[in-house]
This record gives C-alpha cells, structure tokens and sequence, in this order.
C-alpha cells in the first residue's frame, strides 16, 4: 500500500509482523495495474540480480511489472512471518521449478511454506507453515478451447460433470477444475510432471472439496485439502 506523493515508501510497505499457525494459511491479492511507480521503485531495490536478470528476459513490459511485483511482494510478505527484511531473502528453486526459502535463511525461517500465482490482472501469494501448498489463479476470460483441453487433460468423472452443465456454463465450470488441479500439482512440487488425468476432483459439495486418485497415481485423499474461491468477476482461484 504506497499512498501517491508518500515519500516514505519503505515505511509504507512494511507490513505488520505476523505468526504463523498450523493449518492456517494467509493468502495475499494484489492487483498489479493499482500499484504506483514508487512501489515498482522499491520493490527493483529489493529483488536479486538474479531476479532482475529474469525479470528483464520477459518479453513485454507488463510481463515484466508482473513479474517484478511477484518477486517483490513475496520478499515483503515473507518478512511479516520472520526476522529477515525483504532485500535479505534468498529462494531455492525445486527440479520442477517450485520455489521455496533457501537453508541461507534457516533457521529464522525453517518452518514457512508459500507458493504464488499470477494471471492477467492478479497476483496471489499463499504462505504457511511446515506443509506443502500450491495456490493457481486463472484469468477466466482468456482466449482458451475449453473444449478441447477438458477431454484431453481431465478425469473420466470430472468430464462427465463437466458435460452436464449447460454449454455456455461450462468455460467457468472448466475453470474450477482447472484451478484446482493446478493447485495440486504445485503443492506436490511436480509440475505437469504429474499427469492430470491421474486425479480427480469431486466439486459437488463447494464446501467438501473431495480428492481422489488413479491407480497410477501414488497419493492418499485424506493428506489434502482443497479449496475454490471466487476472487473477482473475472478470476477463479483454487487452493491445496
């Protein structure tokens, strides 16, 4: 939060210290085209060479701002749960490409788990302690043949619920599912590694969000939990 001509934007994005809880997780949202110029100042002042490095190879300028917000807010969030300011964060990444907080910065912050996502328009960050957890943000209004992708990459089940929804309802209806399954694998680190056929989701009870699996797929329901959220008109939100 950066209120226009403060000339204090440091101070203004230190965020109160917070305590994390198990089983609890804190989800942060941020619209990226809402933040200043001093922001995007600061935040460039804490991201790794590494990270501007990265940064720079995105092709447009939004994909760049995003990217840069991403990293920055990550680096300021982290720092409400730890003795770490955002400038001194360094990042591990898995053999998937999951980040996570490198032993550097153990063990002030040996116990914190996050994952992020970011879709035209949002940015979400979901941090908690000593659990896996993946977090995905869909812009539903993309140019996407919904089509097509759910009998490619969805379950026999969630296809056949797809399919009873009527057909002008089924892009949003895809869309959970959509998130959702990308919420899984993010929390299990593998990435589209993990075949998403392999598992399903049982979205009959918003509430009681059910998991379960193939044959092929070596994992037990009842050590996940997931969740779908309505974020904005035109965003779905899934978390696991």
């Amino acid at each position: 939060n950066s209120s226009p001509g403060n000339k204090n934007t440091q101070n203004s994005l230190q965020l109160d210290s917070l305590s994390l809880k198990m089983a609890h997780v804190d989800i942060y949202l941020v619209r990226p085209q809402m933040l200043d110029k001093e922001v995007h100042g600061f935040f460039k002042t804490i991201t790794s060479t590494k990270e501007q490095e990265k940064i720079n190879k995105k092709r447009t300028d939004k994909g760049k701002q995003d990217a840069l917000i991403t990293r920055g807010l990550i680096r300021c969030v982290l720092s409400r749960y730890a003795s770490v300011a955002p400038i001194d964060w360094t990042f591990d990444t898995g053999w998937n490409g999951k980040p996570s907080v490198s032993d550097e910065c153990l063990p002030t912050a040996n116990d914190i788990e996050f994952n992020l996502s970011h879709a035209n328009g949002l940015i979400a960050c979901a941090i908690t302690k000593s659990q896996p957890l993946g977090i995905d943000v869909e812009y539903t209004k993309r140019k996407s043949d919904i089509y097509k992708l759910a009998p490619r990459y969805f379950s026999e089940s969630e296809n056949r619920d797809l399919q009873t929804k009527p057909y002008n309802e089924q892009p949003l209806e895809f869309y959970k599912y959509w998130t959702l399954k990308e919420s899984y694998i993010k929390a299990c680190g593998g990435g589209l590694s993990i075949p998403l056929n392999h598992f399903s989701f049982d979205i009959t009870k918003p509430d009681d969000i059910r998991l379960s699996f193939d044959t092929a797929r070596n994992d037990t329901p009842a050590h996940w939990k997931s969740f779908l959220f309505d974020v904005t008109e035109d965003h779905k939100m899934a978390l696991t």
